[in-house]
């Protein structure tokens, strides 16, 4: 089971696209965060329970972050349940001391920062107005020292769309980052000519995926891994897609909770809110959610590509069109174009027998083969 515990509404950045905001200092109790992990518990999950910390920026309660990791290890321990700790930061607020403390407790952290400086600096203004890419970078910097295989998450928008494959580039090839995600926002105010500008750029960054493993200096960007992934699988199965409401709650700061992190917005919305850590889970209408899950589109249904296609995300459909079942025009965008990308790229390395690429997606050790050949 995955539970997020939205820990703040406050953050130190003013990003333009925030689905968060608006901002305020309201924050998460200790006794919300304890009963939002007692809740997790009390579930009983299947395998392990995964716990996330989320805001506004998680980092501006490091004291009842680390209390509440504390507590969610004993529960583990006594419990027998694996617990997996994972963080999602701007980075501004990580120290040498703070990164020592999350690797000590196992976490799986996620660092924001939207490529190079001219795309950072097109959406994520301080709360001040300043520029925050140094700040976001020096965090980036000194998170690799202990996270190398540390993921970052760049988010694409109208307004820094152009600068994306330079981005991309400099977090690859200037910071050493090998674990790209680009997260496009939605519900931006995308036209003809941004999206044409979006598609030039995720070519250009699949040159640079194509360069990068013929270097043998392999990486992983999200739009393409996944697809040639669902190429392989024939689709994604259950065990890929979010578990919305389901196997995945979200508390806000409130105490209210959430299917996702990514629908708390400011925790005024009741549509997707299913209930309270004071009350439990409002069964009747969780099942509900639950039954509206998918796709209603009939053009969805009859797509050549809709196996591998994210139109089943309740987050991003409830953002772009008010419903959990109901897609629009830019996830298609999106999806569409990166399953050509991905094939393409596929494709060509498979052709060229890519000791790398087959590695990564057949988990082939060809060096040890050629070793064992040659004995």
């Amino acid at each position: 089971m995955n539970l997020t515990l939205s820990l703040t509404h406050a953050c130190n950045l003013a990003c333009t696209y925030c689905y968060a905001a608006p901002h305020s200092p309201r924050a998460m109790t200790w006794d919300v965060a304890k009963r939002g992990i007692d809740l997790a518990f009390a579930q009983r999950p299947r395998k392990e329970l995964v716990l996330g910390f989320f805001g506004g920026e998680p980092l501006l309660q490091w004291p009842l972050l680390q209390q509440a990791t504390e507590y969610a290890c004993a529960q583990a321990d006594q419990t027998g349940i694996a617990f997996t700790p994972t963080v999602t930061t701007n980075g501004l607020l990580l120290t040498e001391d703070r990164l020592q403390w999350l690797s000590a407790k196992g976490f799986f952290p996620a660092l924001s920062l939207d490529g190079n400086r001219a795309m950072h600096e097109a959406a994520r203004p301080t709360v001040g107005g300043r520029s925050s890419f140094a700040a976001s970078e020096r965090g980036v910097r000194r998170a690799l020292k202990v996270f190398p295989d540390l993921e970052v998450i760049a988010v694409i928008d109208p307004a820094n769309v152009a600068h994306l494959a330079d981005g991309v580039r400099y977090l690859g090839d200037e910071l050493g980052v090998v674990d790209i995600s680009l997260n496009p926002n939605f519900n931006g105010s995308w036209t003809p000519e941004t999206f044409a500008i979006w598609d030039e750029q995720y070519r250009e960054i699949g040159a640079y995926f194509l360069e990068r493993y013929r270097a043998n200096r392999p990486l992983t960007i999200n739009f393409i891994e996944t697809k040639i992934i669902t190429h392989l699988k024939r689709g994604y199965d259950c065990a890929d897609r979010c578990s919305f409401g389901e196997q995945e709650l979200a508390v806000a700061p409130s105490g209210r909770l959430y299917p996702c992190e990514r629908v708390i917005g400011d925790d005024t919305d009741s549509a997707l809110c299913l209930g309270d850590v004071f009350t439990g889970i409002a069964t009747k209408k969780r099942f509900g959610i639950l039954a509206q899950r998918g796709n209603m589109d009939e053009p969805c249904r009859t797509c050549a590509i809709q196996p591998r296609c994210m139109n089943w995300c309740g987050c991003v459909n409830y953002a772009t069109s008010g419903a959990i079942d109901r897609t629009d025009g830019v996830l298609c965008f999106h999806e569409r174009l990166s399953v050509e990308i991905a094939d393409q790229l596929a494709g060509t390395l498979f052709a060229e027998q890519n000791t790398a690429f087959l590695e990564r997606f057949y988990q082939l050790d060809l060096t040890a083969s050629a070793e064992d050949d040659h004995g």
